[in-house]
């Protein structure tokens, strides 16, 4: 009796435990959720942008850091979601939900394609690669004028239906959270999971090998093609919300800058975790916002003139004392509390 009583004891101190490690995600969440009906429009807009630039970082994370795969191609699959899903609401007068999922659908067996063909290459090439299709569909986009509206993009793209009850900016706001969070808890399950392990041990950036992974009978090529189509459906459809969000999207957006600017975004929070990309884009982000605010007063210069030196500074800063992202720092006070203590 005592043995069964002694076991529940320790079920019940695992289960508070969990308990309060699960109380500041919830209150966290509360307040992001809370923060269109307290705070005003401008807080709301740059947190809705984190959470754009979180959705393509989460699957870069998987991509990068779980498979080992460099990427420089994130916009233009986050531009092929937002181009698909604009074109096909204005042009093909389809409602907005489904442009989003057939945009999806696109992308991925776009993805597929490229990723079969890109993805028999190793290392950096791979990289040159991707940044050079994602150079193509920039000057594809600004040719088809006619259907993307060329250089000047496109602008009145419907909005999403929304609750008469909320604002469409508040709507949005929790809608690209919703997306946020939900891909958040699948890459953090597919980090756990068998697949997991296998693209961990293909993983060259991490010491794993290729080899080791054909000698363990792991199909390296089904693995690498699978993350790389995730890694584009997530940035199709974070491309696809903001569309709808802004209501007008042109090719400037979706230049190789941003797929720079994410992979940057992605090391500095964390290649190694999907918290990394939601860390990284609010670093990226308020970087943005503070030259904003800053360079033309006292640096005497627009925004974009600066943007890039800033962003190189953070990624050297954080690659010489940080290399494994800003998510590494709670582990490391930890590790040296521990040491402290000894």
């Amino acid at each position: 009796m005592a043995l069964f009583e002694g076991a529940n004891s320790a079920v019940s101190k695992v289960e508070r435990r969990a308990m309060a490690r699960r109380i500041p995600w919830i209150a966290g969440a509360f307040v992001l959720f809370a923060l269109p009906f307290w705070a005003g429009a401008y807080p709301v807009s740059i947190v809705t942008m984190i959470g754009f630039h979180a959705i393509i970082g989460l699957g870069l994370v998987l991509l990068t850091g779980l498979a080992g795969q460099v990427s420089l191609g994130q916009a233009m699959f986050y531009g092929m979601g937002a181009y698909f899903s604009a074109v096909l609401t204005m042009r093909a007068g389809l409602p907005g939900w489904p442009s989003i999922v057939l945009a999806a659908l696109v992308t991925a067996v776009f993805a597929a394609l490229v990723g079969l063909a890109v993805l028999r290459l190793r290392g950096i090439i791979v990289a040159g690669v991707t940044l050079t299709v994602n150079l193509i569909f920039f000057y594809l986009v600004m040719s088809l004028g006619a259907v993307t509206g060329g250089a000047t993009g496109l602008s009145g793209i419907p909005r999403l239906p929304y609750p008469s009850t909320l604002s469409y900016s508040a709507f949005m706001f929790m809608l690209v959270w919703m997306v946020v969070l939900t891909l958040l808890i699948f890459s953090l399950n597919v980090a756990r999971s068998r697949s997991g392990r296998a693209l961990r041990v293909l993983n060259v950036l991490a010491g794993g090998s290729e080899d080791t992974a054909q000698i363990l009978a792991i199909n390296t090529m089904k693995y690498k093609v699978s993350v790389f189509v995730v890694a584009a459906v997530f940035a199709s459809i974070g491309g696809s919300l903001f569309a709808h969000y802004t209501r007008v999207i042109e090719p400037g957006t979706f230049h190789v800058q941003l797929s720079v600017v994410v992979a940057i975004m992605v090391i500095v929070g964390g290649v190694t975790t999907p918290w990394g990309a939601i860390v990284g884009a609010a670093v990226m982000i308020g970087i943005t916002e503070v030259l904003r605010t800053v360079a033309p007063i006292v640096l005497g210069g627009p925004t974009g003139a600066y943007e890039m030196v800033a962003y190189g500074v953070v990624l050297v800063a954080t690659l010489l004392f940080l290399p494994e992202g800003v998510c590494s720092i709670p582990a490391r006070i930890k590790r040296r509390r521990s040491r402290g203590s000894h």
